[in-house]
């Protein structure tokens, strides 16, 4: 429930979790005197996160159909994910964007990338 910490474990993940975190700089570079040759600055003003991730089609699970629904709708959903050897982790809402492979010889899946969300009017926690 988007507002709130998660409180499902999400177990149908069909592979590896992706936590991107990137970043947007701005040059903050100082000319000086003349007397030396400047030495290039610059200082994050933009961070960006996102969490990827690929299940399977399954009818059955109701994780999936959670995420499928409010992919579609654009409506955010509560995600915590937590590292192995720290526990620490994303905390916040995350609207999905959701892409369906359907191959030829192998399993239907759907590959999710979530963004942090205000919607709620709570602040994404980067790494708690």
């Amino acid at each position: 429930m988007p507002g709130a910490t998660a409180t499902n474990l999400v177990t149908t993940v069909h592979g590896d979790v992706t936590y991107n975190f990137d970043m947007s700089t701005g040059k903050t570079t100082v000319r000086r005197d003349g007397t030396q040759i400047p030495i290039e600055t610059e200082d994050v003003t933009l961070r960006k996160v996102s969490i990827e991730f690929t299940m399977a089609n399954d009818v059955t699970d109701t994780s999936l159909q959670q995420l499928l629904a409010a992919a579609v709708a654009g409506t955010a959903l509560a995600v915590r994910t937590k590292d192995y050897a720290a526990g620490k982790g994303y905390d916040g809402d995350m609207v999905f964007k959701m892409e369906h492979g359907e191959p030829l010889e192998a399993e239907q899946t759907y590959k999710f990338t979530g963004t942090p969300s205000r919607a709620s009017g709570r602040a994404p926690q980067l790494y708690i």
